[in-house]
């Protein structure tokens, strides 16, 4: 085991990381592209440069940021592609809405990659969900590297590009390592590679078995860092741009429900996993809301405020009940979503405000959290999430957290 695992509770990190972004946007809308090599860039008779490219222009050896010429003539079959950015962006914020429903915390990297910290939660499911998610909802494919620490999750992702998803956990992070090519290294940049290469050092096993002090020497001020990434040490947090503004999710039934009873089921399960979400990322909510959306689309919300900021399993699924109780049924139901706002840390409550009005359920959904960080799932339910419809295995058919 490595040391950088020791913590109490081990992180959950996933790295996820579009495939081929732009040229995956273009070959989505103009599916004559697909299966073709497509470079989006400028045209070859420019000086510009390529800005991506598919996966099969990359078999010809074409590189992002490559001259558009020399692209040209490695690969004189592909199609050249002015880029269309607002396309992108709008994939991007799409993308992003996906990173959210999963995580309240999520670090952009750049417009088609992220870091998610998803402690708590089972890594694997939450990465296939994405992943799923991605793909039916916007019409590409990501991959998904996951670890205890952020640059493993990177390094798993690039290896398994593309449409990929890796795991590499404390248990196998050590032998991983030890016949990792150097360069893959965060800060191993290709003149530092050359002159580990001069020392006979090309793997990061060797590497490690240098004397500590012999990286001060190497490296200066950088040598304590890349000793610990040699040994799978990374405490580095998952830092969010912003502070989240809500927490939700919501859930597409594979028949619409025409009884409010059996919605609540589904209400109960939804407050419960948006609970779990606030009390892990140390929040409290002003604010519940649910979102309703009927069979021929029309969607309504509604919200309800408290004056003390709440995040147990019973004081969120009371409110949001009571929201739901006040819609009209006149229509079946195809969505229904819980989404939490007014969010507020819980170190900066006053404990002494309102001493006689804290839910007698904190303690409660606190101890089930330990279950559930402890097993990777829910083991205690609220008594309205179990199913009592007539189906009793029914479940639905996509199931998702929602901005």
């Amino acid at each position: 085991m490595c040391p950088g695992s020791s913590s109490l509770v081990e992180r959950t990190i996933i790295h996820v990381d579009a495939d081929a972004f732009f040229a995956s946007v273009e070959q989505r809308d103009h599916p004559e592209l697909r299966g073709k090599p497509v470079i989006v860039g400028s045209d070859p008779r420019s000086r510009g440069v390529v800005a991506t490219c598919s996966y099969e222009a990359r078999a010809f050896g074409v590189r992002s940021a490559m001259p558009s010429f020399q692209a040209y003539r490695l690969c004189p079959q592909a199609v050249f592609v002015k880029p269309r950015m607002k396309k992108y962006q709008e994939a991007s914020a799409a993308m992003f809405e996906i990173f959210d429903r999963h995580s309240p915390i999520v670090e952009k990297l750049s417009i088609d990659e992220a870091f998610l910290d998803v402690t708590g939660s089972d890594g694997r499911k939450v990465a296939s969900d994405i992943r799923d998610e991605v793909r039916s909802d916007i019409g590409i494919t990501v991959t998904v590297g996951i670890s205890y620490c952020k640059y493993l999750a990177k390094i798993a992702s690039d290896l398994a590009k593309p449409d990929g998803l890796m795991t590499i956990n404390s248990e196998n992070a050590y032998d991983f390592l030890s016949d990792l090519p150097v360069s893959r290294l965060p800060g191993i940049g290709p003149k530092t590679q050359s002159r580990l290469s001069s020392m006979g050092i090309s793997r990061v096993g060797v590497m490690r078995d240098m004397p500590e002090d012999w990286f001060t020497q190497v490296f200066g001020k950088r040598g304590t860092r890349v000793f610990e990434l040699c040994n799978g040490i990374d405490n580095d947090p998952v830092v969010p741009h912003e502070d989240a503004k809500s927490i939700s999710e919501e859930t597409t039934f594979p028949q619409d429900i025409a009884d409010k009873g059996d919605l609540k089921t589904y209400l109960a399960d939804l407050c419960q996993n948006v609970s779990f979400r606030l009390r892990k990322s140390g929040l409290k909510c002003k604010t519940i809301g649910i979102k309703v959306r009927f069979s021929e689309f029309s969607t309504i919300t509604r919200e309800k405020s408290v004056q003390v900021p709440v995040s147990s399993d019973a004081d969120l699924f009371n409110l949001a009940m009571t929201l739901l109780d006040s819609v009209s049924m006149s229509k079946a139901v195809r969505l229904l979503g819980v989404c939490a706002k007014g969010l507020i840390r819980e170190e900066e409550l006053n404990p002494t405000l309102f001493p006689t009005q804290t839910s007698a359920w904190d303690d409660v959904s606190k101890s089930q959290d330990e279950l559930r960080i402890k097993y990777g799932k829910p083991v205690l339910f609220l008594g309205a999430s179990l199913k009592t419809t007539k189906d009793p295995d029914a479940q639905p058919e996509k199931k998702h957290p929602s901005s």
